[in-house]
């Protein structure tokens, strides 16, 4: 995601094939990353991206693992909602349209992908399968554990998601206002993990490293803020400074302005477009419409059927489906997930 302007056909960011086939990833152990098996499979890099891809294809694999992750954990956190992630799985950059709108949903999976590149960096970082970031382990060897370095992650996100230079516009700088807020989340949450060390249980001493939090927390304090999402002024003022407007979230809540005070922008998520209904499929939306989702008629929340069928109503059917289950995510850059088969009466808007 970036503005060096890329040729038409943009990365395979979305790299379902990629992250799970690359250099045949089915065999046993760690593969192989070069620039030859990793940077030539990635259609549509801008310059700057194939020179990092290029100086480091490790690293560059495990962010792409990152967006996976993040991907599948939007997914997650916005099951519930009439847009729900789904159009993100599989697709290129360039193909979805909900990147390139001010809608909130576009800040919340612009803050997530954001944070699930700097994640899965500073993770792989700490199992050393990086070469050239800070791996620190606390006395290797011994059962303690290795610190993320955060730092490097961080940076790799940066340089890899944001414009470079000053940002043109309110919709390149919402980016990366968005994409600082999702890293600041996995920083914010870092924790400090401690082994004791010593004869029949003792803890003579003890080694201490940072860890990185499991990123389902970071996907459930997104999506917090996602639900109070500030609508911002969308003047063009190339200033770096979000003016909120009169109404910033689904509460209805003063935009910016809590008992008089102006609410801080700087942790927040930010959108200057209003969101569609999302109810019907229209591509230019990224809207994938709500017909045939499953729907809770008990519900008096946003699965309710009389919220995501959207007055159309629903039929009630006797189905069989299959999903993917306990999927687990390994480096580098696969994931391994067993079928499960399920058969349920359900709900389904018409």
């Amino acid at each position: 995601i970036s503005d060096d302007h890329p040729p038409p056909t943009n990365p395979l960011f979305f790299c379902r094939v990629l992250c799970n086939d690359i250099l045949s990833l089915k065999m046993a152990g760690d593969p192989v990353l070069t620039p030859h098996s990793v940077c030539l499979r990635l259609a549509g890099l801008s310059k700057r991206q194939m020179r990092m891809c290029v100086r480091n294809p490790d690293v560059t694999a495990s962010a792409l693992q990152g967006i996976q992750v993040a991907i599948h954990e939007c997914q997650h956190q916005l099951q519930d909602q009439r847009w729900n992630c789904s159009s993100l799985e599989g697709y290129t950059f360039q193909n979805v349209p909900v990147f390139h709108l001010g809608f909130r949903e576009s800040a919340f999976s612009l803050a997530l992908l954001a944070a699930g590149v700097a994640h899965s960096v500073a993770s792989a970082c700490s199992m050393g399968k990086l070469r050239g970031c800070g791996f620190q382990c606390k006395t290797p060897g011994s059962g303690g554990g290795c610190s993320h370095d955060l730092r490097f992650g961080d940076r790799f996100s940066r340089d890899w998601l944001d414009s470079r230079g000053s940002p043109r516009d309110i919709h390149a700088r919402m980016r990366i206002h968005n994409n600082r807020v999702g890293r600041q989340v996995v920083t914010d949450n870092m924790s400090r993990k401690c082994k004791c060390h010593g004869t029949s249980g003792s803890c003579q001493f003890k080694t201490c490293w940072h860890v990185s939090p499991e990123f389902r927390l970071v996907g459930s304090l997104l999506k917090e803020k996602f639900l109070s999402a500030v609508f911002v002024n969308s003047q063009n003022k190339n200033n770096g400074v979000f003016n909120p407007r009169a109404v910033n979230s689904a509460s209805g809540n003063p935009g910016g302005f809590n008992g008089g005070r102006r609410r801080s922008m700087s942790r927040e998520l930010v959108y200057f477009e209003k969101s569609p209904d999302f109810c019907e499929h229209d591509a230019f939306l990224d809207s994938p419409g709500t017909q045939g989702r499953i729907c809770n008629k008990t519900s008096y929340s946003t699965d309710s059927c009389s919220s995501l069928c959207c007055g159309r109503g629903h039929n009630i059917l006797k189905h069989t489906r299959s999903e993917r289950c306990n999927c687990r995510f390994h480096w580098c850059c696969y994931v391994l997930c067993e079928e499960c088969r399920l058969t349920e009466w359900v709900n389904v808007c018409k």
